[in-house]
């Protein structure tokens, strides 16, 4: 009847344990890939993607050393805009680009404003795996790493009492 009990006790702790260590990891996961979405451009991809008007711009400068970025303006309802962007998606690599080259660019009609230069679905497609790894790997390390230089954390992540 002992044994019954303390195998009872290991598993229900052991529940706990796996229980709390998903949930920090779900509120992390949440959390990361909130914060990715904000930092990468996925939403002004999707949105590009869905609502925006495809034009050709053309590259008014080249810039290798800050990450190479790629200068272009283009026109829309009469107006001119510019903005950066990066080569490739859709647009020769940098290495193949020149000043004066068209490129394709899309845009918002209600805000020409907001515009990428490349294909937004092929865009979004390259952003959406660093915010899910991000989401997926940094709460794991942030709950290893917390635990192991907090120990009221790791006795309350291993339900052991206090000492």
């Amino acid at each position: 009847m002992m044994h019954l009990r303390a195998s009872m006790n290991m598993q229900h702790r052991w529940s706990r344990i796996l229980l709390r260590v998903i949930g920090l990891w779900l509120v992390g996961a949440l959390v990361f890939g909130g914060l990715g979405l904000q930092v990468f451009s996925v939403k002004l991809f999707y949105r590009l993607k869905w609502e925006g008007v495809r034009t050709t711009g053309t590259v008014t400068r080249l810039q290798a050393a800050n990450h190479q970025s790629v200068y272009y303006s283009f026109e829309a309802s009469g107006r001119s805009y510019s903005s950066i962007g990066r080569a490739g998606f859709g647009n020769p690599e940098f290495c193949r680009l020149i000043v004066g080259q068209n490129v394709t660019v899309y845009y918002l009609p209600d805000d020409p404003f907001t515009s990428c230069l490349g294909n937004p679905q092929l865009l979004l497609e390259n952003e959406i795996m660093p915010v899910l790894l991000a989401g997926i790997t940094f709460p794991i390390v942030a709950i290893v790493g917390y635990s192991s230089r907090f120990p009221k954390f790791r006795r309350w992540l291993l339900c052991q009492p206090a000492s």
